[in-house]
């Protein structure tokens, strides 16, 4: 009966470390915001893939980030107001997360397909976006 009993917890341990083994880590992302622009170590990603996005505020105010299609713009500025905006967003980190210096993350696995310029990074903390804030990223 002991022999039994050590058979079934070794069995269960083995069990946990194997089903560990198959589980797959995010792919780390690093993007930089600056005064007045987005840089990213990715710009090309793939669906179904797991991602962990880290943010730095390398400038001198706040800045967010925000995942999403890009924004028609008028002469006025951008055509949606912030709600409409953070509806829109796939994933985000406000401003008040990103204050100068600041690190924050999410973490974000694309479901489809997306052609270059139709998916971005972009910080539309106001005027940051009209300023040239965004990068256009591509989903595969």
């Amino acid at each position: 009966m002991f022999a039994f009993k050590k058979v079934l917890i070794v069995l269960a341990i083995a069990g946990v470390v194997l089903t560990g083994c198959g589980k797959s880590q995010a792919t780390e992302v690093k993007i930089t915001l600056k005064e007045f622009g987005i840089e990213s170590s990715m710009t090309d990603f793939q669906t179904g893939v797991p991602y962990h996005f880290v943010v730095t505020n390398e400038g001198a105010v706040e800045h967010e980030v925000m995942l999403m299609p890009p924004v028609a713009t008028d002469s006025m500025g951008t055509a949606m107001n912030m709600q409409e905006l953070d509806k829109t967003a796939l994933a985000m980190i406000d401003a008040s997360d990103l204050p100068s210096g600041a690190t924050a993350s999410f973490d974000y696995t694309f479901t489809k397909s997306a052609t270059a310029g139709s998916l971005e990074f972009a910080c539309h903390t106001p005027g940051h976006y009209e300023m040239g804030m965004k990068l256009p990223i591509n989903v595969q």
